[in-house]
Protein backbone atom coordinates (compact mmCIF):
# COMPACT_ATOMS: atom_id res chain seq x y z
CA UNK A 1 0.00 0.00 0.00
CA UNK A 2 2.83 2.37 0.90
CA UNK A 3 4.60 1.63 -2.40
CA UNK A 4 1.36 2.15 -4.34
CA UNK A 5 0.89 5.54 -2.74
CA UNK A 6 4.50 6.44 -3.45
CA UNK A 7 4.00 5.64 -7.12
CA UNK A 8 0.56 7.24 -7.38
CA UNK A 9 1.63 10.69 -6.16
CA UNK A 10 4.28 11.31 -8.83
CA UNK A 11 2.04 9.87 -11.52
CA UNK A 12 -0.74 12.27 -10.55
CA UNK A 13 1.72 15.15 -10.59
CA UNK A 14 2.96 14.09 -14.02
CA UNK A 15 -0.62 13.85 -15.33
CA UNK A 16 -1.38 17.34 -14.05
CA UNK A 17 1.77 18.72 -15.63
CA UNK A 18 0.93 17.13 -18.96
CA UNK A 19 -2.65 18.37 -18.79
CA UNK A 20 -1.45 21.97 -18.42
CA UNK A 21 1.64 21.74 -20.63
CA UNK A 22 2.52 24.59 -23.04
CA UNK A 23 1.03 22.56 -25.89
CA UNK A 24 -2.46 23.51 -24.68
CA UNK A 25 -1.92 26.98 -26.13
CA UNK A 26 -1.29 25.40 -29.53
CA UNK A 27 -4.69 23.69 -29.58
CA UNK A 28 -6.63 26.39 -27.73
CA UNK A 29 -9.41 27.09 -28.43
CA UNK A 30 -10.83 23.77 -29.56
CA UNK A 31 -14.46 24.71 -28.86
CA UNK A 32 -16.63 27.86 -28.51
CA UNK A 33 -15.61 30.48 -25.97
CA UNK A 34 -18.23 32.07 -23.75
CA UNK A 35 -18.17 35.69 -22.60
CA UNK A 36 -20.29 36.22 -19.51
CA UNK A 37 -21.82 39.68 -19.07
CA UNK A 38 -22.86 39.79 -15.39
CA UNK A 39 -25.52 42.44 -16.00
CA UNK A 40 -28.66 42.76 -18.11
CA UNK A 41 -28.41 43.70 -21.79
CA UNK A 42 -28.20 47.32 -22.81
CA UNK A 43 -25.33 48.74 -20.76
CA UNK A 44 -21.63 49.40 -21.22
CA UNK A 45 -20.50 45.88 -20.29
CA UNK A 46 -23.02 44.27 -22.64
CA UNK A 47 -22.12 46.59 -25.52
CA UNK A 48 -18.40 45.94 -25.03
CA UNK A 49 -18.87 42.17 -24.66
CA UNK A 50 -20.86 41.81 -27.85
CA UNK A 51 -18.44 43.88 -29.89
CA UNK A 52 -15.46 41.91 -28.59
CA UNK A 53 -17.20 38.55 -29.17
CA UNK A 54 -17.87 39.32 -32.81
CA UNK A 55 -14.27 40.26 -33.56
CA UNK A 56 -12.65 37.58 -31.39
CA UNK A 57 -14.56 34.84 -33.19
CA UNK A 58 -12.62 35.73 -36.32
CA UNK A 59 -9.22 35.71 -34.63
CA UNK A 60 -9.68 32.62 -32.46
CA UNK A 61 -11.24 30.53 -35.20
CA UNK A 62 -14.04 29.40 -32.90
CA UNK A 63 -17.44 30.93 -32.09
CA UNK A 64 -17.29 33.42 -29.24
CA UNK A 65 -20.70 34.16 -27.78
CA UNK A 66 -22.17 36.37 -25.08
CA UNK A 67 -24.36 35.15 -22.26
CA UNK A 68 -26.02 37.62 -19.88
CA UNK A 69 -26.11 36.35 -16.29
CA UNK A 70 -27.38 39.29 -14.21
CA UNK A 71 -28.13 39.38 -10.52
CA UNK A 72 -26.64 40.22 -7.11
CA UNK A 73 -24.78 43.28 -8.42
CA UNK A 74 -22.89 41.12 -10.91
CA UNK A 75 -21.85 38.45 -8.41
CA UNK A 76 -23.88 35.69 -10.08
CA UNK A 77 -22.16 36.07 -13.46
CA UNK A 78 -18.70 36.74 -12.07
CA UNK A 79 -19.08 33.86 -9.62
CA UNK A 80 -20.02 31.55 -12.48
CA UNK A 81 -16.71 32.29 -14.21
CA UNK A 82 -14.80 32.09 -10.92
CA UNK A 83 -16.09 28.55 -10.34
CA UNK A 84 -15.74 27.31 -13.94
CA UNK A 85 -13.00 24.91 -15.07
CA UNK A 86 -9.70 26.81 -15.42
CA UNK A 87 -9.40 26.23 -19.16
CA UNK A 88 -9.95 29.66 -20.72
CA UNK A 89 -13.36 28.89 -22.20
CA UNK A 90 -15.16 31.31 -19.88
CA UNK A 91 -14.42 35.02 -19.91
CA UNK A 92 -16.19 37.74 -17.98
CA UNK A 93 -16.52 41.42 -18.83
CA UNK A 94 -16.29 43.36 -15.58
CA UNK A 95 -16.13 46.90 -14.39
CA UNK A 96 -13.11 46.72 -12.09
CA UNK A 97 -15.11 48.39 -9.35
CA UNK A 98 -17.55 45.47 -9.31
CA UNK A 99 -14.99 43.35 -7.48
CA UNK A 100 -12.66 46.05 -6.09
CA UNK A 101 -15.58 47.72 -4.33
CA UNK A 102 -17.90 44.76 -3.97
CA UNK A 103 -15.61 42.92 -1.58
CA UNK A 104 -16.10 45.72 0.96
CA UNK A 105 -19.88 46.09 0.82
CA UNK A 106 -21.13 42.52 0.47
CA UNK A 107 -19.98 38.96 0.99
CA UNK A 108 -18.70 37.76 -2.37
CA UNK A 109 -19.28 34.12 -3.36
CA UNK A 110 -15.70 33.98 -4.65
CA UNK A 111 -12.23 35.26 -3.79
CA UNK A 112 -11.40 37.94 -6.39
CA UNK A 113 -7.66 37.50 -5.92
CA UNK A 114 -7.62 33.70 -6.11
CA UNK A 115 -10.65 32.62 -8.13
CA UNK A 116 -10.21 35.10 -11.00
CA UNK A 117 -7.31 35.54 -13.40
CA UNK A 118 -6.77 38.98 -14.98
CA UNK A 119 -6.63 38.87 -18.79
CA UNK A 120 -6.58 42.45 -20.09
CA UNK A 121 -8.03 45.88 -19.66
CA UNK A 122 -10.61 46.84 -22.28
CA UNK A 123 -11.41 50.52 -21.85
CA UNK A 124 -11.46 53.46 -19.53
CA UNK A 125 -15.17 54.10 -19.53
CA UNK A 126 -16.87 57.46 -19.36
CA UNK A 127 -19.39 57.76 -16.54
CA UNK A 128 -22.18 60.29 -16.91
CA UNK A 129 -24.71 61.69 -14.45
CA UNK A 130 -27.97 61.81 -16.38
CA UNK A 131 -31.58 62.76 -15.78
CA UNK A 132 -34.73 62.60 -17.87
CA UNK A 133 -35.01 65.09 -20.72
CA UNK A 134 -38.12 66.61 -19.14
CA UNK A 135 -36.65 66.80 -15.63
CA UNK A 136 -36.74 70.11 -13.79
CA UNK A 137 -33.09 69.53 -12.87
CA UNK A 138 -31.34 71.16 -15.80
CA UNK A 139 -27.74 71.32 -14.53
CA UNK A 140 -25.46 69.82 -11.92
CA UNK A 141 -25.53 72.99 -9.75
CA UNK A 142 -29.35 72.78 -9.74
CA UNK A 143 -29.15 69.12 -8.71
CA UNK A 144 -26.70 69.89 -5.90
CA UNK A 145 -28.77 72.83 -4.63
CA UNK A 146 -31.99 70.80 -4.66
CA UNK A 147 -30.34 67.83 -2.95
CA UNK A 148 -28.83 70.06 -0.27
CA UNK A 149 -32.20 71.72 0.42
CA UNK A 150 -34.01 68.35 0.47
CA UNK A 151 -31.87 65.74 2.28
CA UNK A 152 -32.86 62.16 1.50
CA UNK A 153 -35.29 63.14 -1.27
CA UNK A 154 -33.13 62.83 -4.38
CA UNK A 155 -32.46 59.25 -5.47
CA UNK A 156 -29.81 58.01 -7.87
CA UNK A 157 -29.68 54.76 -9.80
CA UNK A 158 -26.71 52.54 -10.58
CA UNK A 159 -25.96 49.08 -11.92
CA UNK A 160 -25.89 47.69 -8.39
CA UNK A 161 -24.52 47.89 -4.87
CA UNK A 162 -20.74 47.94 -4.88
CA UNK A 163 -20.36 49.16 -8.46
CA UNK A 164 -18.20 52.10 -9.49
CA UNK A 165 -21.41 53.86 -10.49
CA UNK A 166 -22.79 53.36 -6.99
CA UNK A 167 -19.65 54.60 -5.27
CA UNK A 168 -19.43 57.55 -7.67
CA UNK A 169 -22.78 58.70 -6.29
CA UNK A 170 -21.66 58.11 -2.71
CA UNK A 171 -18.48 60.10 -3.34
CA UNK A 172 -20.61 62.98 -4.63
CA UNK A 173 -22.63 62.78 -1.42
CA UNK A 174 -19.46 63.04 0.66
CA UNK A 175 -17.69 65.81 -1.24
CA UNK A 176 -20.79 67.95 -1.96
CA UNK A 177 -22.29 67.53 1.51
CA UNK A 178 -25.58 66.10 0.24
CA UNK A 179 -27.64 63.00 1.00
CA UNK A 180 -28.92 61.28 -2.13
CA UNK A 181 -30.43 57.81 -1.74
CA UNK A 182 -29.04 54.95 -3.79
CA UNK A 183 -31.40 52.76 -5.85
CA UNK A 184 -29.63 49.64 -7.25
CA UNK A 185 -30.65 47.95 -10.50
CA UNK A 186 -29.53 44.76 -12.23
CA UNK A 187 -27.82 46.68 -14.99
CA UNK A 188 -27.45 49.97 -16.82
CA UNK A 189 -30.37 49.22 -19.13
CA UNK A 190 -32.79 49.05 -16.20
CA UNK A 191 -31.31 52.13 -14.50
CA UNK A 192 -31.47 54.14 -17.72
CA UNK A 193 -35.08 53.11 -18.34
CA UNK A 194 -35.98 54.13 -14.78
CA UNK A 195 -34.43 57.58 -15.09
CA UNK A 196 -36.07 58.23 -18.48
CA UNK A 197 -39.40 57.14 -17.02
CA UNK A 198 -39.07 59.45 -14.03
CA UNK A 199 -38.89 56.66 -11.41
CA UNK A 200 -35.57 58.07 -10.17
CA UNK A 201 -34.14 61.58 -10.30
CA UNK A 202 -30.74 60.74 -11.79
CA UNK A 203 -28.55 57.79 -12.74
CA UNK A 204 -24.80 57.37 -12.82
CA UNK A 205 -24.27 55.33 -15.96
CA UNK A 206 -21.71 54.40 -18.59
CA UNK A 207 -21.22 56.47 -21.71
CA UNK A 208 -22.03 53.69 -24.23
CA UNK A 209 -25.42 53.11 -22.60
CA UNK A 210 -26.51 56.74 -22.32
CA UNK A 211 -25.00 58.39 -25.41
CA UNK A 212 -27.75 57.18 -27.80
CA UNK A 213 -30.48 58.39 -25.40
CA UNK A 214 -28.81 61.78 -24.96
CA UNK A 215 -28.50 62.20 -28.74
CA UNK A 216 -32.15 61.15 -29.18
CA UNK A 217 -33.30 63.78 -26.68
CA UNK A 218 -34.57 61.23 -24.13
CA UNK A 219 -31.93 62.06 -21.52
CA UNK A 220 -30.08 65.13 -20.33
CA UNK A 221 -26.43 64.73 -19.38
CA UNK A 222 -25.65 66.83 -16.30
CA UNK A 223 -21.96 66.02 -15.85
CA UNK A 224 -19.19 63.53 -16.54
CA UNK A 225 -17.31 62.07 -13.58
CA UNK A 226 -13.76 62.29 -14.97
CA UNK A 227 -11.33 65.07 -14.11
CA UNK A 228 -12.01 66.82 -17.40
CA UNK A 229 -14.67 67.09 -20.08
CA UNK A 230 -15.03 64.31 -22.61
CA UNK A 231 -14.28 64.82 -26.28
CA UNK A 232 -17.47 62.82 -26.99
CA UNK A 233 -19.57 65.25 -24.88
CA UNK A 234 -17.59 68.52 -24.92
CA UNK A 235 -20.59 70.61 -23.82
CA UNK A 236 -21.14 68.50 -20.68
CA UNK A 237 -19.17 69.79 -17.67
CA UNK A 238 -17.04 67.64 -15.39
CA UNK A 239 -18.27 67.26 -11.81
CA UNK A 240 -14.92 68.66 -10.61
CA UNK A 241 -15.84 72.05 -12.11
CA UNK A 242 -18.35 72.40 -9.27
CA UNK A 243 -17.08 69.91 -6.68
CA UNK A 244 -13.29 70.23 -6.28
CA UNK A 245 -11.41 66.95 -5.88
CA UNK A 246 -14.14 64.80 -7.40
CA UNK A 247 -13.07 62.24 -10.02
CA UNK A 248 -14.07 58.66 -10.85
CA UNK A 249 -13.58 56.50 -13.92
CA UNK A 250 -15.01 53.07 -14.72
CA UNK A 251 -12.46 50.61 -16.04
CA UNK A 252 -13.77 47.69 -18.12
CA UNK A 253 -11.72 44.51 -18.27
CA UNK A 254 -11.63 40.82 -19.15
CA UNK A 255 -11.05 38.21 -16.44
CA UNK A 256 -11.16 34.43 -16.61
CA UNK A 257 -11.06 31.61 -14.09
CA UNK A 258 -8.24 31.55 -11.57
CA UNK A 259 -5.69 28.83 -12.30
CA UNK A 260 -6.11 29.07 -16.08
CA UNK A 261 -2.76 28.12 -17.71
CA UNK A 262 -0.59 31.19 -18.37
CA UNK A 263 -0.25 30.25 -22.06
CA UNK A 264 -4.01 30.34 -22.49
CA UNK A 265 -4.27 33.66 -20.63
CA UNK A 266 -1.54 35.00 -22.92
CA UNK A 267 -3.48 33.82 -26.00
CA UNK A 268 -6.62 35.60 -24.78
CA UNK A 269 -4.60 38.70 -23.93
CA UNK A 270 -3.03 38.75 -27.40
CA UNK A 271 -6.41 38.38 -29.10
CA UNK A 272 -7.93 41.11 -26.93
CA UNK A 273 -5.12 43.47 -27.90
CA UNK A 274 -5.57 42.61 -31.58
CA UNK A 275 -9.25 43.45 -31.48
CA UNK A 276 -8.75 46.68 -29.51
CA UNK A 277 -6.22 47.74 -32.14
CA UNK A 278 -8.72 47.47 -35.02
CA UNK A 279 -9.64 50.86 -36.44
CA UNK A 280 -13.39 50.27 -36.38
CA UNK A 281 -13.30 49.00 -32.81
CA UNK A 282 -11.24 51.95 -31.62
CA UNK A 283 -13.61 54.26 -33.48
CA UNK A 284 -16.65 52.81 -31.73
CA UNK A 285 -15.02 53.01 -28.30
CA UNK A 286 -13.85 56.59 -28.71
CA UNK A 287 -17.26 57.46 -30.16
CA UNK A 288 -18.78 56.45 -26.81
CA UNK A 289 -16.39 58.82 -25.09
CA UNK A 290 -14.26 55.95 -23.79
CA UNK A 291 -10.59 55.19 -24.31
CA UNK A 292 -9.24 51.77 -25.34
CA UNK A 293 -7.10 50.42 -22.52
CA UNK A 294 -5.31 47.15 -23.40
CA UNK A 295 -3.04 45.99 -20.58
CA UNK A 296 -0.97 42.98 -19.61
CA UNK A 297 -2.52 40.57 -17.09
CA UNK A 298 0.02 41.81 -14.54
CA UNK A 299 -0.93 45.45 -15.09
CA UNK A 300 -4.62 44.63 -14.71
CA UNK A 301 -3.87 42.75 -11.49
CA UNK A 302 -2.07 45.80 -10.08
CA UNK A 303 -4.97 48.02 -11.12
CA UNK A 304 -7.47 45.81 -9.33
CA UNK A 305 -5.44 45.90 -6.13
CA UNK A 306 -5.06 49.68 -6.37
CA UNK A 307 -8.83 50.07 -6.92
CA UNK A 308 -9.50 47.99 -3.81
CA UNK A 309 -7.32 50.29 -1.76
CA UNK A 310 -8.73 53.47 -3.34
CA UNK A 311 -12.37 52.68 -2.64
CA UNK A 312 -11.85 51.29 0.85
CA UNK A 313 -11.67 54.76 2.35
CA UNK A 314 -14.76 56.01 0.51
CA UNK A 315 -16.75 52.98 1.65
CA UNK A 316 -15.65 53.49 5.25
CA UNK A 317 -16.58 57.18 5.21
CA UNK A 318 -19.92 56.46 3.54
CA UNK A 319 -20.71 53.91 6.24
CA UNK A 320 -21.70 51.17 3.81
CA UNK A 321 -22.22 47.78 5.40
CA UNK A 322 -22.06 44.19 4.23
CA UNK A 323 -25.40 42.87 3.01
Amino acid sequence: MIMLRALTAPLCALAAALAWSPSIAQTYPAKPVRIIVPLVAGGSLDTMGRMMADKMSQGLGQPVYVENRPGASGDIGIGLVAKSPPDGYNLCVIGTGMIAIGMYVRKLPYDPLKDLAPVSGLSKSLLVIVTAANSSLRSLPELLAYAKANPGVVNFGSIGIGSTQHLSGELLNLLAGINMVHVPYKGAGEANTAVMGGQIHIAVSGGPGVAPHVRAGKMRALAVTDTKRSTAMPDVPAVSEFVPGYATTALLAFVTTGGTPPDVVARLNSETHRVLGLADVRGRITGWGDEPDPTTPEELGRTLRAEMQKWGDVIKKAGLKLQ
